[in-house]
């Protein structure tokens, strides 16, 4: 699973912080963009976040998630 997680700025101030599913991102951050802009001090910090590895455990009853660790890396502005 990959989804990202949007930061929204007002003057390098954190403003909100959003996850959007991948089937989402290019209708949301257009929407964002479109009534938080520029002009007005707003900026989006937009990161992927990657499944990197599950961390599982055996036991009589199955296998169980413990958990689940992520890898985040920086998309461009331009995106």
């Amino acid at each position: 699973m990959s989804d990202y997680r949007i930061s929204l700025r007002r003057d390098d101030v954190l403003f909100a912080e959003i996850s959007v599913s991948q089937a989402r991102y290019a209708e949301m951050t257009h929407e964002m963009r479109k009534r938080f802009p520029r002009e007005e001090g707003f900026s989006l910090h937009i990161e992927h976040r990657r499944e990197l590895r599950r961390i599982l455990e055996q036991g009589p009853d199955g296998l169980r998630l413990l958990g689940i660790e992520y890898r985040h890396e920086e998309v461009s502005s331009h995106a």
